[in-house]
């Protein structure tokens, strides 16, 4: 057993053999450009979603710097200052350029804010507005023949300056390397999108992850529905859910038919068609996506997430949890949390 089978492998691929491309990575710089008073909000949920990114581990490592027209601390829109880089035209160098605007930013030209978001574009960088930051990339003449997105409060303000511009009503519009949007909540849906143009095309699959980690279901705990292809047949359903619920104690598969009331052979030719496994290795899988979840998210002692995810022994544990993710138990914690998880793979910039 070498690799998931299910369809839980797309909660997963991200985290499997994490060290295995330590040191190739594709890196992309991503610049941050704080207006005063921006929205916070804004800020963290594009930034969480790069940082989402490097934590499970795809072939590309964001890093992340911030910047403001006079450096230093930048006072955000609910009043929490961050610190930043003073901006600069010379050295200036980023594959994605995103500014920062929001509710109580004042809009006005600045000459040099226009010179860094064109020198980007010319070295073909992606250059992003959030909020009514549409602002800035029309002064700089970077949106002439494409629709641009911004807050509703800003848009008659911006058509206002430049009339000849198109403003939509859509929460987020990326083209021609070319993204803005319109509010903190569509900021995760632009930043997405970029990092599929930035990203190498092995990411992919990451994002829907990375989504569905910022967007999650009411429950808190592992739903086997967020991975369930949308038809499925009632008894499966009820299948899945019981193993949901015996995690820690798994029941027989024998038991799980019994309670659907078809017989092992009709449960497994269902869990074949719809979920890519058969019932015993979709259940595996299942409870060691619990155990890295815990492993993860958690301080619990490695014997605690064996007991807690239906494995008599941690050796047992020790073998199935190596075989899918590439590392044992401890070594997968001791990655993300001693090497890789803080600086090294979050990348962020050391003065934020």
């Amino acid at each position: 057993m070498d690799t998931f089978q299910s369809t839980l492998k797309l909660q997963n691929i991200g985290f499997r053999q994490v060290t295995a491309l330590a040191g190739h990575e594709r890196i992309v710089r991503v610049a941050f450009i704080l207006l005063d008073h921006f929205s916070l909000t804004t800020l963290s949920t594009a930034m969480d979603a790069l940082a989402t990114g490097n934590l499970i581990n795809g072939d590309t490592v964001y890093r992340i710097s911030t910047y403001s027209l006079q450096g230093g601390l930048v006072e955000s829109d609910v009043g929490v200052p961050l610190s930043s880089q003073r901006l600069a035209a010379e050295g200036f160098s980023h594959d994605a350029v995103i500014v920062v605007g929001g509710q109580r930013v004042r809009l006005s030209s600045s000459p040099l804010l226009r010179r860094v978001l064109k020198k980007t574009a010319t070295a073909k960088g992606i250059v992003a507005g959030c909020w009514n930051a549409a602002f800035y990339l029309a002064d700089a003449g970077l949106l002439e023949g494409q629709d641009f997105a911004c807050h509703s409060d800003s848009r008659a303000l911006i058509s206002e300056y430049f009339p000849q511009l198109k403003g939509c009503t859509r929460d987020f519009v990326f083209g021609q390397r070319r993204a803005t949007c319109a509010n903190a909540h569509s900021a995760l849906d632009m930043t997405l999108a970029l990092m599929q143009e930035l990203g190498s095309r092995s990411d992919a699959s990451l994002v829907g992850e990375i989504k569905r980690v910022h967007q999650p279901k009411p429950s808190d705990a592992l739903r086997s529905e967020d991975v369930r292809p949308a038809a499925i047949p009632k008894p499966l359903n009820i299948a899945l859910s019981l193993m949901e619920k015996h995690i820690e104690e798994p029941l027989e598969i024998d038991e799980i038919a019994s309670h659907v009331g078809v017989s092992r052979r009709q449960l497994e030719r269902r869990f074949a068609r719809y979920l890519n496994a058969a019932p015993n290795r979709y259940y595996l899988e299942l409870r060691l996506t619990r155990a890295r979840q815990l492993i993860v998210q958690s301080d619990r002692s490695l014997t605690d997430v064996a007991l807690a995810t239906g494995f008599v022994s941690y050796p047992h544990f020790y073998k199935r949890f190596k075989d899918l993710f590439g590392l044992p138990p401890m070594t997968f914690r001791d990655y993300y949390y001693a090497n890789d998880c803080g600086a090294g793979r979050y990348a962020l910039a050391a003065n934020f």
